[in-house]
């Protein structure tokens, strides 16, 4: 049972949380304010649900218990909610939340199981809300679980696509390290031009995948410049070569993305994306064929240029 000196600590950083809350989103659109709250709130969740061995599962208990409180389920259709964000936005946000988890839990007895119950805490008491502003709770229920969904699989999608690259095209395939930073950065270009000729798409959003990149490589720890956007491209890439890499890599990649059911074209761009920007901080500063960072920076940006100009969608046999 928990002690009214630690119900009291978990109320002051709940405060806290949204305070900080407060100062990151600078939108005065209060539909956009909403959704990237919720989005934050999913990141929270999900970087609780990392922490099990079965996150499914407690994920799973987790919604049903704010569903009681709330006294709703989640919306149930078929058709994707027009208000879900793209999935640039949601990898954006859930990861402040991710960030924000982990520093407030670095400072609660019980870590990342008290910032569960403060995560659930957050949203039951701000959804009711967002009701009042003209959004459905259920609604707004299925968004949050969406949004959890797909933080989570991006991140088991970027471990196991790292995984891969590691043991099986570069070890078993004998590929060089830098081949693996171009040929998975041209598959996360080869899935942006998916998703370019099947939605439409903000413009800047090809930028916003490359800052997926950044960010992922940064979090793990790779020193210089974080503007990819200067580098200069790798000029001894050989472009001719992305085909064979996306017929070694993307099969693995697409096996994945059918088995949890992963249809979003920019969806499956960022989590490559995220597994290219992790690549690069396991290439530049673990000791996995040690590349310098301003190189193996400038490798993943070209593989996923180059890929983004791949014309065919049906990779040669």
């Amino acid at each position: 049972m928990t002690s009214p000196d630690s119900q009291e600590r978990l109320k002051e950083e709940a405060k806290n949380i949204q305070t900080r809350i407060g100062t990151l989103i600078k939108d005065k659109d209060p539909k956009a304010r909403m959704l990237r709250a919720l989005c934050i709130y999913a990141g929270l969740m999900t970087e609780t649900l990392l922490e099990y061995e079965e996150p499914d599962i407690i994920m799973e208990q987790a919604f049903h218990r704010i569903a009681d409180l709330l006294r709703t389920d989640p919306s149930d259709s078929a058709e994707p909610d027009a208000l879900m964000p793209l999935a640039t936005v949601i990898d954006h946000d859930t990861e402040l939340g991710r960030l924000l988890a982990r520093n407030t839990a670095e400072k609660l007895p019980k870590g990342l199981d008290d910032l569960h119950e403060i995560a659930i805490a957050l949203i039951i008491n701000d959804v009711p809300l967002w009701e009042k502003e003209g959004y459905a709770r259920d609604r707004m229920l299925r968004l949050m679980v969406e949004c959890v969904i797909e933080s989570l699989t991006f991140e088991m999608a970027t471990q196991d696509f790292c995984d891969f690259l590691v043991e099986d095209f570069m070890t078993d395939n004998a590929h060089a390290t830098s081949e693996s930073l171009v040929g998975i950065g041209a598959v996360a270009g080869y899935y942006f031009h998916v998703a370019e000729d099947e939605m439409k798409l903000p413009e800047g959003t090809d930028k916003d995948l490359l800052n997926v990149m950044v960010r992922e490589s940064l979090r793990h720890g790779t020193p210089g410049t974080k503007n990819w956007a200067a580098l200069a491209a790798a000029n001894d890439v050989d472009d001719k070569k992305i085909p064979q890499y996306l017929k070694e890599i993307k099969p693995s990649i697409e096996e994945f993305f059918v088995l949890i059911g992963l249809d979003d074209p920019l969806g499956r761009a960022v989590a490559v994306a995220k597994a290219a920007g992790r690549m690069v901080a396991v290439i530049s500063v673990e000791d996995v064929g040690q590349i310098h960072p301003s190189i193996a920076k400038s490798l993943a940006k070209t593989g996923m240029i180059l890929g983004t100009q791949y014309k065919e969608h049906v990779i040669p046999a």
